[in-house]
């Protein structure tokens, strides 16, 4: 089966998508494919190149539909955001499966069936052809959760807002933790992406031993199992932190953040709203009510134990594999 997988990141989500689709090409179990990317993404083809995954480039929607006629697809599944209904009414002249994911364009709806992992309730549960849930989360890794769920002393924040963190959010919330009078071990995580002067993080680590700031990684996972509590965005990341059941702040970096359904009080989230307007007293607040209660600690920490996520990438690859077969049996049907 020839899969054309169209892939797209945002400077405020990171590049977990990429990690999502080199799984799902793994499970799918198909040699034929070929992954397209914006040439302009000059992040992604980095991170594919590192990756050692192999990829063509499009400068505009006539280059792709161009690349994919040549190749000649038998699948699509568009993980590129939101998507314009002029471009897969186009993708739909292929006659080919259409698999999305997180797409909360007008495209999306002329999907034979959407993965909304960044899934707005009530709205999007309603329309039939959407899987709205943490069902389209395929985890990269496997879990090591903390020994136990007592604080250290003193308590360790990790800060993390992924890629290019267009915002500056990483320095927002430095600026309001350091004004927190109280011992604390803060771990400010930073990629290579990151568009800022990371000298400014740097300057707060020299008032206070206690403050890392560790540059050129995006391995938060390496650092989850050491922490207390987790301050980041409400995209991607929510879902790693909850597979290691860590107490987290949501500060939204955009404003499609603030409707997002999973980074929320019910899932085990204390979400803030939109983070550019946060205020100091009110971050410093939600800190302080989760180091201070044991109570609200815990119940961030049991609610995440409820979610799980080790079957999700067999739902997905099975999903999306009835989705095809039922494609070609709807075929056979309007032939006769």
């Amino acid at each position: 089966m020839k899969i054309a997988y169209l892939l797209n990141t945002l400077p405020h989500r990171g590049l977990y998508p990429a990690s999502r689709a080199k799984l799902l090409l793994e499970a799918l179990n198909t040699k034929e494919y070929q992954i397209f990317i914006p040439s302009s993404n000059l992040n992604l083809i980095q991170h594919l190149e590192k990756k050692e995954l192999p990829f063509t480039l499009y400068s505009n929607n006539n280059s792709l539909l161009k690349s994919l006629k040549l190749f000649a697809p038998e699948c699509i599944i568009h993980d590129s955001g939101n998507s314009e209904k002029d471009l897969i009414n186009q993708l739909k002249a292929f006659a080919c499966p259409l698999i999305h994911f997180d797409d909360h364009g007008g495209g999306g709806d002329l999907a034979d069936i959407v993965f909304q992992t960044l899934y707005e309730n009530p709205k999007e549960l309603s329309k039939e052809h959407h899987v709205s849930g943490p069902t389209g989360y395929i985890p990269t890794l496997s879990t090591v959760f903390k020994n136990n769920n007592t604080l250290q002393d003193p308590p360790h924040i990790i800060v993390n807002f992924p890629h290019e963190d267009p915002e500056n959010l990483t320095y927002r919330t430095l600026r309001h933790l350091v004004q927190l009078h109280i011992p604390l071990q803060i771990s400010v995580l930073v990629d290579e992406y990151y568009k800022h002067d990371i000298n400014d993080l740097k300057r707060f680590a020299l008032t206070r031993k206690s403050i890392r700031v560790i540059s050129s990684t995006n391995e938060l996972e390496t650092y989850l199992p050491t922490s207390d509590m987790v301050i980041c965005s409400g995209a991607f990341t929510p879902y790693l932190v909850s597979q290691f059941q860590v107490p987290c702040i949501i500060l939204c970096a955009h404003e499609e953040e603030i409707n997002y359904a999973f980074p929320q009080e019910a899932h085990g989230f204390a979400n803030l709203g939109l983070g550019r307007k946060i205020k100091q007293s009110h971050l410093q607040n939600a800190v302080m009510e989760i180091i201070l209660h044991d109570n609200r600690r815990n119940s961030y920490i049991q609610k995440q134990k409820q979610i799980h996520f080790d079957s999700n990438l067999s739902k997905v690859t099975e999903l999306i594999l009835q989705t095809i077969a039922n494609k070609k049996a709807e075929e056979e049907i309007a032939r006769y």
